[in-house]
């Protein structure tokens, strides 16, 4: 009998210490995240991807209901993992982002290897608002034109995802390619 009780001591002790291990290994992958967990409606708008990535992952539809009433937190991670890989899809592909406010522009070029800024400053006094895309050709005499190009420091597509967060907008080439011939 005491046998018995030391053995279930141990193997309560085991299983809290499994516990334990398991749940700081689902706090490390819960803090990697790269991006963020897309929201219901995004996650509706990608339910065939969706079930595509679960399909991939060898899990049935029955096994997907079963798994987000019994095993919630799973379900969760995997909703995370398939938001990252949504994510870096769609990151892969953006070239151009743009930020504007009243008196200043920037367009960020994405290449490979680094981080390329154009931007325009409206000069004190001016009046031009180009967030009203108020710049004309006579207007260049207002403006300072910068320039800078930045190696990166986080993954290429984790930077653009921290742009796009603080209100950068998906943009095409044309400014860009403007501003880089009046350098």
């Amino acid at each position: 009998m005491s046998r018995t009780i030391c053995q279930n001591k141990n193997y309560l002790f085991l299983e809290s210490r499994i516990t334990v291990f398991l749940g700081n290994i689902q706090n490390t992958f819960q803090n990697l995240m790269k991006y963020k967990r897309l929201t219901p409606e995004e996650l509706n708008n990608l339910e065939k991807e969706f079930i595509s990535f679960l399909a991939h992952a060898q899990i049935t539809a029955q096994d997907w209901e079963k798994m987000k009433i019994q095993e919630n937190e799973k379900a969760n991670e995997l909703i995370d993992v398939f938001s990252d890989v949504v994510y870096d899809k769609v990151l892969k592909k953006i070239e151009y982002l743009e930020y504007r406010e009243a008196k200043s522009l920037h367009i960020y070029k994405f290449t490979s290897e680094e981080i390329k800024l154009l931007g325009i400053k409206v000069k004190e006094g001016s009046k031009i608002d180009l967030t009203k895309n108020d710049l004309n050709q006579q207007d260049f005499s207002a403006v300072t034109i910068l320039k800078s190009n930045k190696k990166y420091q986080k993954e290429r597509e984790v930077e653009i995802f921290e742009l796009l967060q603080a209100g950068c907008l998906i943009t095409n080439n044309a400014l860009f390619n403007t501003l880089e011939k009046l350098i």
